[in-house]
C-alpha cells in the first residue's frame, strides 16, 4: 500500500483535464433521454423507437471502440480525444435542427463514432501519467467527473427547457461542449504525454497484446460491462418516464428522483476512491454492491411507496452503484502493460455498447407494453446475473493473467 496516496501537481492537472471530457461524455449521454416524453411526440414514435435510436449509439461506437484502442496506443490519445468532444459538441446543436426521426437516428450513429474515443483515450492517459498506486483515486475522480456531467445534465436541461424550447436549450449545452474543447486545447499546452513511441516493446509485443484480448480476464470484463450496461441504460434513459407513468408526476418531477440516484452514484464513486487503495479484493467489493444494488431495486418494485419514500432506497442503491466504479477500473488495468491500456479498456467497455444495443429497445418495448416497473425489477435482475463475472474472475485472472509487467 502507498504511503503517498496523494497526486502531485502534474497529475493532478491530466486528471483534472480527462475528467473535463469525461464530464461532457456523460452529460451528452443522458440529455436526450431527459427529453424523450418531449421527443415521443416530436417525432411521433414510440418509446421503443427511441430506444432504437441509442441502440444505433452505441453500434457505432462498438464498431470503432477497439480500432480506436490501436490508434492510440500507437500515436498517442490527446487529439482524438479532442476530436471525439469536437464532434459530439457539433452534433449536439444539430439535433435541435434536424427535427425528424431519421435525422435523430443518423445524428445518433455519428454521435457513437465520436463517443467511441472516450475509453481508449482516457484511460490509455491516466495509466500512462499516473503511478500505479495512486490509479484507484484517479479512476474514481475520473468516474466522478463523468457522474457530475450526468448529475448536471437533468437540472440544465429541465431549467433550460423551462425557458426555452427544447432545441435551443441543446445548443445552449453544445455550447458548453465546445467551452471544455477550448479547456482541453490550452490546458494540455505544456504537458508532456508520454505516448506510444515511448512505451518499450510495442512492436515486439503486438503479437502478445491481439493474444490478450482473447484472454479469460479480458473477455469476462466484456460480459461485465455487457450486463452493467443493460441495467445503466435501463435506469438512465427510461427511469424519468417511468416514474411519469407510475406516479402520473411531471417531468421535473421525476427529475428529482433519478438525480437523488445519480447524486449518491457520485457520493459513493468519491467514497470508494478514498478507499480503493487499501482494498486486495476488489471483485468482492463490485460483487456485494451489485447485490445490494439489486435489492433494493427489488424493493422499489414489490413495495408500494409514495415518490417521496421513494427516494430512500433510490439513494441507497446509488451509493452502491458508485462504489463499483473504482474497483471495477483497477480490475481491468491490472490485467495488461501500461502499452496496451488503449486496446484494452477500448476491447473490454465495447461490452458497454453492446449492453446498450440490447438495452434501450428491451426497455422502450417493457415501457410501450404498459410495465414501468420493468425499468426496475429488470435493472435488479440484471444486476445478479452480472454478479458471476466478477466473482469468477477472481480465481480465473490467476491462471490466465499476462506474463509481462506493467511498464
Amino acid at each position: 500500500m502507498s504511503t503517498k496516496p496523494s497526486m502531485n501537481l502534474r497529475e493532478r492537472k491530466i486528471v483534472g483535464l480527462i475528467g473535463a471530457a469525461h464530464f461532457f461524455s456523460h452529460f451528452y449521454f443522458l440529455l436526450l433521454p431527459l427529453l424523450f416524453p418531449i421527443l415521443h411526440d416530436v417525432y411521433g414514435v414510440g418509446y421503443t423507437e427511441l430506444g432504437i435510436g441509442y441502440a444505433v449509439f452505441s453500434i457505432a461506437s462498438l464498431v470503432c471502440q477497439t480500432p480506436i484502442g490501436f490508434i492510440v496506443d500507437r500515436v498517442g490519445a490527446r487529439w482524438i480525444l479532442m476530436a471525439g468532444v469536437a464532434v459530439e459538441s457539433i452534433v449536439l446543436a444539430l439535433f435541435g435542427i434536424f427535427q425528424t426521426y431519421t435525422g435523430y437516428l443518423l445524428l445518433m450513429g455519428v454521435a457513437g463514432m465520436a463517443n467511441a474515443v472516450y475509453h481508449p483515450c482516457d484511460y490509455s492517459i491516466l495509466t500512462r501519467s499516473v503511478n500505479q498506486d495512486k490509479l484507484g483515486k484517479a479512476f474514481s475522480i475520473h468516474t466522478f467527473c463523468g457522474q457530475a456531467g450526468s448529475l448536471t445534465a437533468p437540472v440544465i436541461i429541465i431549467m433550460i427547457t423551462a425557458g426555452l424550447d427544447w432545441p435551443y436549450a441543446l445548443m445552449i449545452c453544445s455550447g458548453m461542449g465546445l467551452i471544455i474543447l477550448g479547456g482541453l486545447l490550452f490546458g494540455f499546452r505544456g504537458v508532456v504525454l508520454p505516448d506510444a513511441a515511448q512505451v518499450e516493446g510495442v512492436v515486439a509485443q503486438r503479437k502478445s497484446s491481439f493474444k490478450l484480448l482473447f484472454s479469460a480476464p479480458v473477455l469476462l470484463g466484456w460480459l461485465f460491462f455487457f450486463g452493467y450496461a443493460i441495467t445503466s441504460t435501463g435506469l438512465y434513459d427510461f427511469s424519468v418516464a417511468a416514474l411519469t407513468e407510475i406516479y402520473d408526476s411531471t417531468l421535473g418531477q421525476a427529475g428529482i428522483i433519478i438525480w437523488l440516484f445519480l447524486a449518491a452514484d457520485g457520493v459513493g464513486i468519491l467514497l470508494a476512491g478514498v478507499w480503493a487503495h487499501r482494498w486486495k479484493n476488489h471483485e468482492w467489493v463490485v460483487a456485494n454492491c451489485l447485490i445490494a444494488f439489486s435489492v433494493c431495486m427489488f424493493f422499489i418494485t414489490f413495495v408500494p411507496m409514495s415518490m417521496t419514500a421513494l427516494s430512500i432506497p433510490i439513494i441507497i442503491a446509488g451509493l452502491f452503484y458508485g462504489f463499483i466504479a473504482p474497483s471495477r477500473d483497477v480490475i481491468i488495468a491490472s490485467m495488461a502493460p501500461a502499452r496496451d491500456m488503449g486496446k484494452v479498456f477500448g476491447t473490454v467497455t465495447t461490452g458497454f455498447n453492446a449492453g446498450g444495443i440490447v438495452g434501450p429497445p428491451l426497455f422502450g418495448l417493457l415501457l410501450d407494453l404498459g410495465d414501468p416497473y420493468s425499468i426496475f425489477w429488470g435493472a435488479g435482475i440484471l444486476g445478479i446475473i452480472t454478479v458471476w463475472t466478477v466473482i469468477r474472475p477472481s480465481s480465473i485472472r490467476l491462471l490466465f493473467r499476462p506474463s509481462a509487467e506493467r511498464s
